[in-house]
């Protein structure tokens, strides 16, 4: 393997080149000063809080790890500071699971004891050294094997890739117990000195570069990295595999960040836009924050397969599944490319958000993840403006509302008290809802002013540990009334509803204006709630603005007389839904010059409204039909959705009336549009095409668009160049719904061949997804059956399958019945982490019989896996309110 060698320090990158020479020029991690890095957490006020009278200092670390092997082995020594003394019958409290701890020792000074591990729980163990241990500083080294998961994309892992096994690590949140004894919280931010003895022929990564490279047993060699700026358990990483590593140079400020794309062997020309386009990221952010990028280097590892996430930020080691990294050609879509410049903005941005300054307990992770996705976005459109990518926000406020909308909707800022917390956080109120907030106020406060908060509280918590109190602190400078404002929105769960009433009788034009929280009809009664609402409203005559902090306000408008319209969310940004009296929302939707951000607010809101009852199918309706001729094909995908919203409403007698509404809406611009791609395409037509032309296929029951679809996908099996990988899925779902020669069961059985030899990660989930598509009697179940193959990897084979067969109110039931009955061994085939997802294949159910089913077939497993019972309790509610809504909501489709 070559040596990966620093480059000499940048006078620009000063106080971190400072940090990693003093580092680097240490014999060894335990002769750092005692509390260097280390920031105790706050005292332990729950059980699963580890206690604060053992502080860790540092760690060093060895690990003995062979791909081909499931097993592991190595010792971790960790430098400590006891704050107390241990009484004899006392305990030092630390964090293991499914470990074996071979052999504890326990050096104070020239003393030395044996210890003896004794389980607390599955996740904790206490060491008893039998005798008093004085308090002061200690080592603590402890020998230990465990189990390398196969199935769980968590801990300490492999996956097999072209025949060859790889090792790779997983370690938010609490997965690092999995791989070796610590203490596994995020307040403790230390340096860590890591070691891995490998096969020999073998490549090894890490957070830090290489510091040596050694001979070790027959066959293999040691590789120790350079020790590791402060940092908490759950950023470190590692790989070891057969590895391809592709430099790209160097990045940054003064050009001082080496570059590498870590890739399966054969694969380093697959990543090519990631290696032309990162460093204009990195130095988009650099200049954002005004900060060079903290760590030693900049290491992109592929993971060849991931569930519950896509990437992880780890310090100078962001690892990505495979699919959102790495692409060929022929594989490189409009839609791969912003997936994966978005993605590594966000998971760039963390170097200094989440990495730099760490959150000091769980509770926070809403401001790591929403920051992240805030700003990943914002520098998304700053590198690639043609994309329009600043509408991020209303997509994020779209499935943040979705998850909110629920009366049991959890608040941002969601206390963490025992293990079972831990499974709910990784979650659109986490990520889309903290994003839409910060969006809202930045537009607020202005980007100048939230700019300056961010670099302020970078500075004064750079290396350390901080929270949400210190970040609103920051932003409190500029305005002293923004953190009670923020903390109005993350300290409650729902949505706001803002009833909207223009006045324009017995004096000037005015807004009456009443606050309240939405609910979809059917939810309980709740007690009231009130929020600071930074409303920025717009009129013919200009803008207004009012922080409303009451229930009830009166906002006086520009204009000189009665306003033809009122735009109450100007931008489209605000987290509320505004709720218009009279025909506000049909003037609104007339008015000129409103944004494609306000567009999609607009249509966003009209779903939920719906689901409230404060808008019905008529209006919904109107606003389809207006939007469908919006020239951003954006907002055409935002009508359709509304429409889509509508679809559980139609009778049986009214699949023919709903499906002249999608031929009358979109029907003349999916057939101008076409199944080709032209050299004339803009890439929103692109877009455009792959979402329309299947709806208005399927949906729409166009016989003529399906034929034009299977001939495509007949003409794909003799030449897969033939059609674009961005249309495959659009032109096999279409396919699929086709009659008459070469289609249903003959084309079934052609691309079920096709799966079979496919080795294309992004070519095999696209090829599941058009098998669950197909209706012919006895298809659905065939497909289905694919999944019990044993050769089949359901964590990447499950989901697109039974997803599209699911969402089909026709298959719904017989793809519960298989799910269930299956239940036991498909969860012995996918991770644990992906358990609890299962019931979420049916929130689109809409009927009391089915929440009974779901909730009878799931609530036992659900019962015992982390975030299980809150994932179906969200189901069911969902259900349950679809049925409220379907038996008071009228389609429509008559009118």
């Amino acid at each position: 393997m070559p040596l990966f060698a620093t480059p000499a320090p940048k006078p620009a990158r000063a106080l971190h080149r400072l940090c990693l020479l003093w580092l680097a020029g240490l014999l060894g991690v335990s002769a750092l000063p005692p509390t260097w890095g280390a920031r105790p957490a706050p005292a332990a006020t729950v059980p699963m809080r580890l206690p604060t009278s053992v502080v860790p200092q540092d760690y060093q670390l060895h690990l003995q790890v062979d791909p081909d092997q499931p097993r592991h082995q190595g010792e971790v020594a960790i430098r400590l500071q006891l704050q107390q003394p241990v009484p004899a019958r006392g305990a030092i409290r630390l964090h293991a699971r499914g470990l074996q701890l071979r052999e504890v020792w326990l050096e104070t000074g020239a003393r030395r004891w044996r210890g003896k591990a004794t389980p607390v729980d599955a996740e904790r163990v206490d060491l008893h050294f039998g005798q008093p241990l004085p308090a002061g500083p200690a080592l603590l080294t402890i020998a230990f094997s465990g189990t390398v998961a196969e199935h769980d994309v968590f801990g300490l892992f492999r996956q097999q890739e072209a025949g060859h096994w790889a090792v790779f690590t997983q370690f938010q949140a609490d997965g690092a117990r999995r791989a070796f004894p610590l203490f596994d919280e995020p307040g403790w931010k230390v340096p860590w000195t890591l070691s891995l003895t490998v096969p020999q022929a073998l490549v090894a990564v890490a957070n830090m570069p290489v510091a040596s490279e050694e001979a070790a047993r027959p066959g293999h060699k040691r590789v120790t990295f350079q020790p590791t700026p402060p940092m908490p358990s759950y950023l470190l990483a590692f790989g070891v595999g057969r590895f391809d590593v592709r430099d790209a140079g160097t990045a940054g400020r003064d050009a001082g960040v080496p570059m590498r794309f870590i890739v399966p062997t054969g694969r380093a020309a697959d990543a090519d836009l990631a290696a032309g386009i990162t460093s204009r990221i990195l130095a988009a952010l650099e200049a954002w924050f005004d900060m060079p990028h903290p760590y030693a280097k900049l290491d992109s590892l592929a993971l060849p397969l991931t569930t519950t996430f896509g990437a992880m930020e780890h310090a100078g080691l962001v690892t990505y599944a495979s699919t959102l990294l790495l692409a060929s050609p022929a594989e490189r879509t409009p839609q791969f490319e912003r997936e994966y410049v978005s993605v590594a903005a966000h998971e760039l941005a963390h170097q200094w958000f989440g990495n730099l300054v760490t959150l000091a307990w769980w509770d926070d992770l809403w401001l790591n993840e929403s920051f992240a996705s805030w700003l990943g976005d914002k520098i998304t459109d700053q590198v690639q403006p043609a994309w329009g990518w600043h509408t991020s926000v209303q997509r994020a406020r779209a499935a943040a509302m979705r998850a909110d909308r629920l009366a049991t909707a959890r608040r941002i800022e969601q206390p963490v008290l025992q293990d079972e917390d831990m499974g709910n956080l990784w979650d659109a109120i986490t990520y889309e809802k903290g994003q839409t907030v910060l969006a809202m106020f930045e537009a607020w406060l202005g980007p100048e002013a939230f700019q300056t908060g961010v670099r302020r509280y970078i500075g004064r918590h750079a290396w350390g540990s901080a929270t949400s109190a210190d970040f609103f602190n920051a932003l409190g400078e500029a305005d002293p009334a923004l953190p009670a404002a923020v903390r109005s929105f993350t300290r409650q769960g729902g949505i706001p509803r803002l009833a909207v009433t223009l006045l324009c009788s017995d004096g000037p034009p005015r807004l009456q204006l009443a606050q309240s929280r939405l609910l979809p009809l059917g939810s309980p009664s709740l007690s009231a709630q009130r929020w600071q609402l930074p409303l920025q409203v717009r009129t013919p005559a200009g803008s207004t603005r009012l922080l409303m902090t009451e229930a009830e306000a009166t906002l006086p408008l520009p204009d000189a007389d009665c306003p033809a319209w009122v735009q109450a969310n100007a931008g489209g940004a605000g987290y509320w839904r505004a709720a218009y009296a009279g025909d506000g929302l049909a003037r609104l939707a007339a008015a000129p010059g409103l944004s494609v951000g306000e567009w999609l607010a607009l249509l966003d809101d009209a779903t939920g409204l719906h689901a409230s009852g404060d808008v019905d199918s008529r209006q919904a309706l109107a606003l389809v039909r207006a939007a469908a001729v919006h020239p951003s094909g954006e907002v055409v995908q935002a009508a359709m959705a509304l429409l889509r919203h509508l679809e559980p409403l139609a009778a049986p007698g009214e699949q023919a009336a709903l499906a002249a509404v999608w031929q009358a809406a979109f029907g003349a611009r999916a057939r101008a549009l076409g199944w080709q791609h032209l050299p004339t395409d803009s890439d929103d037509d692109r877009l455009l095409r792959a979402a329309l032309l299947p709806a208005v296929a399927v949906r729409g029951d166009d016989a003529g668009l399906r034929q034009q679809a299977l001939q495509l996908a007949r003409a794909w099996q003799a030449d897969r160049a033939s059609l674009p990988a961005d249309l495959r899925v659009p032109v096999l779902t279409a396919a699929a719904h086709a009659t008459g020669p070469g289609g249903g069961p003959v084309l079934f059985q052609q691309l079920l061949g096709v799966l079979q030899s496919s080795t294309v990660r992004t070519e095999r989930g696209d090829l599941l997804t058009a098998l669950g598509q197909f209706r012919q009697p006895g298809l659905p179940a065939q497909a289905r059956a694919v999944l019990l193959q044993p050769q089949i990897d359901l964590r990447d084979s499950l989901w697109p399958l039974l997803r599209a067969q699911a969402a089909d109110p026709a298959q719904r039931g017989e793809v519960l019945a298989f799910v269930l009955r299956e239940q036991a061994g498909l969860a012995a085939r996918l991770g644990g982490e992906e358990l609890p997802r299962l019931p979420g294949l049916f929130n689109g159910a809409c009927s009391s019989d089915e929440a009974r089913r779901i909730e009878a077939g799931f609530a036992p497993a659900m019962a015992r896996v982390p975030g299980g019972r809150g994932a179906l309790a969200r189901t069911l509610e969902a259900v349950r309110l679809c049925t409220a809504w379907r038996a008071r909501q009228a389609s429509g489709l008559s009118d």
